[in-house]
């Protein structure tokens, strides 16, 4: 074998899996005979043809008679032909009856068809009189009759070396009386994740650490992909540690996966281990992604080792690209199951030239039934990303910018994408969530993008969402909503009364920093969270500070850069609370709600009014029907108030925008 070892060197996905299959060979493992109840998912190792002629008699189709086609062919409603019935066939019982000119058979859907017959009457179409019938309609020859080899023929190849055994499948092979069949051995994974951090969920979170995410997301896609999955455990960040854990995994397995410890940092000791430990070593450290460079492939003793990213996003899009081509080939799949759909990307994204950017995306169906690749930028770190993310785009190399509107091909992380009933993007709020879950319950499903305010407006204007939840606020008469869809002149939605929720400072039980208001936040002592650009909770805020910039006489700039974690985003409300709650900052700008379900002080500023856009075309879907139905519901006025918000008096009726149909 061509021994080629890339040290420090960024290669492309193409050129990483070419060396790797220059260095290995990736071929199936073996064969091995299993019964048909447990051949799902399997990978054929033999081509299958028929021993026996499929359906091995003639059949009829159809309950019914038996006939001579010819006899049939003068019959009509006004003129029945009669036959004399001169016998009855049950499915699996011998044809014994031979049928002669002026005679019938009765017949049930399956029974051999008796000699002498060359069609079958559908029952519906005579009328059984004595010993006689009276068919209305004519057949022609072989009407209602399954012909003997019509489905398969002895010695047709009906499946080939390599196709995966599905449910059709099996049923052919029970059809042709095989009860086991030859298939190629499932490759036995290890999965090891590295980290000092790590800590195996079930158990108590220590302080500064976080559950391991990775042997559980990488474990479930090597079943899907036709592997069988072996844990071999945490490893903390120890070189004789991580290394006495590949040695167990390479008795265990075919294929080891790695994830974390794939840097050239000081803490990152995964790549210096496998460098020591036999030859050829490390073939690839480098990939020409991002995320995804600190990538490892290494040959230790014949065993290929890929050391994964420790991000979990970043782990699984690297494990699509490069692990689960080589897991189609040690399964003896044709070509690996990739499961892509055409996606027209949402908003504009920067990319880094020279890498191939690798970008997480949830899809939604827009108002003309088209998939659309809503973009998650946000760090590769980002749990919630794995939820909301779909699948992925790759940039080539040379991409500055990925323009609106353009057209990819997104890789799924899974072979199903469930087509939401309603696509709800925009601000955050717990009392929408609460509706989200009514609809969930009632057996919809909802996609929830919380990107706030403005951005949700967007997604609507552009036809991308069914439903927007607003609260923005317009500066010049201090109204909230109204102002800014005449302003961007928005024709294509309606707007629903919604609910009153007060936004304020969320601070610590007792309120130890003493803040009373916004101009605290200046302090030198003081640190906050903010909430995302194009929230209204942000737009809020920033409206104060200018105003508390004109007092003094100073720059908007200037009094952004005097707090603390100005720049410091949360998405949700929540997220806000958590981080107050574990005194990771003093302050934060919120809802009363959530300062409530956090057992938090909150110091009031101002009543904002939340309502919501809605898409005129979705107006007549029921799920939306059925959202507005809720919001108007004296249970959810109740729990409104429970949360610390208030109903609006018109709550769930249009307010602006075109009549209700």
């Amino acid at each position: 074998m061509n021994i080629r070892k890339i040290f420090h060197k960024l290669l492309s996905i193409e050129e990483a899996l070419k060396i790797v299959e220059d260095n290995i060979a990736l071929k199936p493992l073996g064969v091995e005979e299993v019964d048909l109840t447990e051949a799902s998912g399997r990978v054929l190792a033999e081509d299958i043809t028929a021993n026996i002629d499929l359906p091995p008699f003639d059949r009829a189709t159809m309950d019914g008679y038996a006939v001579k086609a010819e006899e049939t062919y003068n019959a009509n409603e006004d003129n029945p032909v009669k036959l004399r019935v001169i016998g009855k066939i049950e499915p699996g019982e011998e044809p014994k009856i031979e049928l002669n000119s002026g005679e019938a058979i009765e017949v049930s859907t399956g029974a051999p068809i008796p000699v002498g017959a060359n069609a079958v009457v559908m029952i519906e179409y005579t009328r059984r009189v004595g010993e006689h019938v009276l068919i209305y309609k004519p057949v022609g020859i072989g009407e209602n009759i399954a012909q003997a080899g019509s489905d398969l023929t002895l010695g047709e190849t009906i499946m080939r070396i390599g196709e995966i055994i599905g449910v059709r499948e099996i049923g052919v092979l029970a059809a042709l009386g095989r009860h086991k069949v030859k298939v190629y051995r499932k490759p036995k994974v290890a999965i090891i994740s590295t980290g000092s951090e790590l800590t195996k969920p079930g158990t108590k979170l220590a302080p500064y650490k976080i559950y391991d995410i990775n042997t559980y997301s990488i474990s479930s896609s090597v079943i899907e992909d036709g592997g069988i999955p072996v844990s071999i455990g945490l490893v903390a960040d120890d070189e004789y540690e991580i290394k006495s854990k590949i040695m167990e995994a390479m008795e265990k397995s075919d294929l080891i996966l790695i994830s974390g410890g794939t840097s050239a940092g000081i803490g990152d000791l995964v790549y210096r281990v496998l460098e020591r430990m036999g030859s050829p070593g490390i073939l690839v450290h480098g990939l020409k992604t991002k995320p995804g460079k600190p990538t490892v492939i290494a040959i230790i003793n014949g065993k290929l080792i890929i050391g994964l990213p420790g991000w979990p996003v970043s782990a699984l899009m690297i494990y699509n690209l490069i692990v689960k081509p080589i897991i189609a080939k040690l399964t003896g799949r044709r070509k690996p199951e990739e499961y892509e759909v055409k996606v027209k990307i949402a908003r504009r994204i920067k990319c880094e030239r020279g890498r191939e950017n690798l970008i997480p995306i949830s899809i939604i169906v827009n108002d003309e039934g088209k998939y659309i690749g809503y973009p998650l930028i946000e760090h590769s770190g980002a749990i919630a990303t794995l939820k909301r993310a779909d699948g992925y785009i790759v940039t080539k190399d040379s991409t500055e910018y990925v323009e609106e509107g353009e057209e990819y091909s997104a890789k799924l992380f899974s072979r199903d994408i469930k087509i939401p009933d309603a696509t709800i993007i925009g601000s955050h709020c717990p009392a929408l969530e609460e509706i989200i879950k009514i609809l969930e319950a009632k057996g919809y499903r909802i996609k929830f993008i919380p990107s706030g305010s403005m951005d949700g407006l967007i997604a609507l204007i552009n036809g991308e969402a069914d439903i927007a939840g607003i609260h923005i606020l317009d500066d010049k008469n201090m109204e909230y909503n109204i102002p800014i869809l005449e302003e961007m002149n928005v024709k294509n939605a309606v707007l629903i009364r919604g609910y009153k929720r007060m936004q304020g400072l969320i601070v610590a039980k007792g309120n130890p920093k003493k803040i009373i208001g916004v101009e605290d936040l200046l302090r030198e002592d003081v640190k906050m969270i903010n909430r995302n650009r194009g929230s209204g909770t942000r737009i809020l805020l920033d409206y104060m500070l200018k105003s508390i910039a004109e007092k003094r006489m100073e720059s908007f700039e200037n009094i952004k850069k005097k707090i603390k974690g100005y720049n410091i985003e949360a998405k949700t409300h929540s997220s806000v609370a958590i981080a107050i709650k574990l005194s990771r900052v003093d302050v934060g700008i919120g809802i009363k709600t959530v300062a409530i379900q956090y057992d938090l002080d909150f110091i009031p500023l101002k009543d904002e009014e939340y309502d919501f856009i809605i898409n005129k075309k979705s107006l007549g879907k029921i799920v939306i029907k059925e959202f507005i139905n809720i919001l108007k519901s004296e249970e959810f006025k109740s729990l409104l108030k429970s949360m610390g918000m208030e109903a609006q008096r018109n709550i769930g009726e249009l307010i602006w925008g075109d009549e209700l149909k």
